[in-house]
């Protein structure tokens, strides 16, 4: 389970989270599987080879439910998963695979020719692959009902895009697999160490979870602990040798994704200690990474009305929003009432909330998970 706690209780909406917070002065935690780790010790790396323990996890799931279905990519992550069930010759009953396309998308980030390469390439005629297009409004506006949407208790927030783990999708694979038990499978995620008073550290960040927040039909496949203990040992190794190669220092607090540097190959070379395969493209998992960094960040002009957005590099909501689209007047508009509460973005100023000047409610602080010591 993944999602934030406050006041005894599990939120999925970090921006309820945040208004309780200011309401009663409680404070948020991040929780991600912590009881489920608790139960292991960290500092123990399995015996067993990271694919060993992927095909033994991907075995238990196909046991476990009637119906599989694959979120897929074609990234770092979800073609791993993808390779595991491949190489064990699992069967899965769906693979669903969302790509840009239209005006003012991000191609690289999910290209329409990995799903052409999936139909043509994929061993198992009898699985179903559906393909959607990540900015088909439709599918986007059974998450933006109305502007009210961003107080609903899921943590698809972010992008004005269409989200693979959103309600449009959950609706869709229910019609799909009604009447069995089923689950999707995410690529969720590498792990996050942190070298604090000479040990590593594993832990997650809340914010890379939203997406799936909320979506109780979701199996996060590489935190299944035993793979989770065994690719945070990887890293661990990884960044030692890495920092052999280097010599740069280590410093108190220093993040072992860091030392990597923040380009294809760097990328690529952080995603290979993890225990990930090559990309079905070499750099669209940088892309996707980069793009979420960069791009559908939307920055509201507090001081007029809800039209009037201060920044986005999301040319699509830009001409929606002028043409009076209403799932886009309904994305602004949700995160406009959000600001005008009054003395919540002053208090969310005050304690640091905003990780930028610009007082964006896109970027926030980060929200770390329990830590769990891997040794030195």
């Amino acid at each position: 389970m993944v999602a934030y706690h406050i006041n005894g209780r599990y939120v999925n909406n970090i921006y309820l989270a945040l208004h309780e917070s200011w309401k009663t002065g409680g404070e948020i935690k991040f929780y991600c599987f912590d009881y489920e780790f608790d139960q292991h010790n960290w500092s123990q790396e399995p015996t067993e080879t990271i694919y060993e323990l992927m095909s033994r996890h991907a075995k238990k799931l196909r046991n476990k439910y009637e119906r599989l279905v694959l979120l897929w990519s074609g990234g770092t992550d979800s073609h791993t998963m993808y390779n595991v069930f491949n190489l064990n010759r699992i069967h899965i009953d769906e693979i669903l695979v969302g790509s840009n396309t239209g005006n003012f998308t991000q191609v690289g980030m999910h290209p329409e020719d990995n799903a052409t390469w999936l139909r043509k390439n994929h061993w198992d005629p009898t699985t179903t692959i559906t393909h959607y297009n990540n900015h088909d409004t439709e599918l986007r506006s059974m998450n933006v009902t109305d502007e009210n949407w961003i107080w609903a208790d899921k943590g698809d927030l972010l992008k004005y895009e269409t989200i693979s783990t959103g309600n449009a999708v959950e609706e869709m694979l229910q019609r799909h697999h009604s009447g069995h038990s089923w689950c999707a499978i995410a690529g969720y995620e590498k792990p996050r160490l942190i070298y604090r008073n000479g040990t590593w550290h594993h832990r997650q960040l809340g914010m890379v979870f939203h997406p799936a927040m909320g979506y109780n039909y979701i199996e996060h496949f590489f935190l299944e602990p035993h793979i989770a203990i065994k690719q945070a040992h990887m890293v661990k190794r990884g960044v030692k040798n890495l920092l052999k190669v280097t010599g740069d220092p280590l410093w108190e607090n220093d993040w072992a994704e860091a030392k990597w540097p923040w380009t294809p190959a760097g990328y690529h070379a952080w995603a290979t200690s993890c225990g990930r395969d090559q990309e079905l493209s070499f750099g669209t998992s940088f892309e996707q990474k980069n793009g979420n960094n960069d791009f559908d960040k939307t920055e509201l002009n507090f001081e007029t009305d809800w039209r009037q957005l201060a920044f986005t590099t999301d040319k699509r909501l830009q001409q929606d929003l002028s043409n009076g689209h209403a799932v886009a007047t309904s994305f602004v508009k949700g995160f406009y009432n959000l600001t005008q509460e009054f003395g919540f973005r002053q208090w969310m100023e005050d304690n640091g909330w905003f990780r930028a000047n610009n007082r964006c409610f896109t970027n926030l602080k980060f929200i770390w998970s329990k830590e769990y010591n891997l040794g030195a």
